[in-house]
């Protein structure tokens, strides 16, 4: 029975208690913010094992060059290393990977394999050659060596244009096709990107491109959405209670 005070009162007429307000609203943002948290706190940990690999690879960079071996168990165990290989370059199978700008000038890296006397032969990446004469670059003949580190294949992406055998143009550095397109039966399923200072085509490279390491900034990006997600929930909170309580 009700008392005396509340005769003749709906339940439905009755103020809600200001909890129920906030309720699922509040569940809804604390789903968010564990998964803005969890977020922050992966590129955290990304952020540590991309920072011990670049240190890794640095100190791989760091050796001195060793004689490329005929065979190589595990070559992403020392991708950066700098080795030293001897041969003759075959520039009859040349080919251009890639896309570039160099000095405000679009150009290829040029690969050449390299026949050794012990081990399958090795594509050398002797450098960058611009677009429009990507093969007019001297050809060293007899036997040469080159100091380079080792380069692993790379991957098509999704919007990777297809491949021009016939101008002997790709886009990514897979071994297994391009030997198929060139006539080689076989090669190390690496290469050696050729380091200097030179300055004519083909420039090598100087030194191996790093990977990025833009983890911090995303962390920051996931944690700074959180804390204004509470900011924002707060802010909301606060203001509909007021109005809860206004119309109780």
């Amino acid at each position: 029975m009700k008392p005396p005070y509340l005769q003749g009162v709906s339940a439905a007429s009755l103020p809600r208690p200001a909890w129920r307000v906030l309720l699922w609203p509040t569940v809804a943002a604390a789903v968010a913010l564990a998964i803005l948290l969890a977020l922050g706190t992966w590129q955290v940990q990304r952020l540590a094992w991309k920072n011990a690999w670049i240190a890794d690879l640095r100190a791989a960079e760091a050796l001195p060059p060793e004689p490329l071996p005929a065979e190589l168990d595990d070559p992403a165990a020392v991708v950066f290393r700098r080795f030293a290989v001897t041969g003759r370059f075959r520039h009859d199978l040349s080919v251009l990977v890639g896309v570039y700008e160099r000095d405000r000038r679009l150009g290829n890296y040029l690969f050449t394999p390299l026949e050794r006397a012990l081990g399958d032969p090795v594509w050398i990446v002797r450098g960058w050659v611009p677009y429009e004469a990507p093969f007019a670059v001297p050809k060293p003949e007899g036997e040469v060596t080159v100091v380079g580190f080792l380069m692993l294949p790379e991957r098509r992406g999704w919007f990777t244009p297809d491949d021009k055998p016939a101008d002997r143009r790709f886009w990514a550095f897979q071994p297994d096709v391009i030997n198929r397109a060139v006539g080689l039966d076989r090669s190390t399923p690496f290469a050696i990107a050729a380091i200097g200072t030179d300055r004519e085509p083909p420039i090598p490279q100087r030194r191996p491109a790093m990977p990025r390491n833009d983890h911090l900034g995303y962390a920051i990006t996931w944690y700074g959405l959180a804390v204004a997600l509470i900011a924002f929930w707060v802010a909301w909170a606060r203001k509909l209670l007021r109005e809860e309580r206004a119309r109780a």
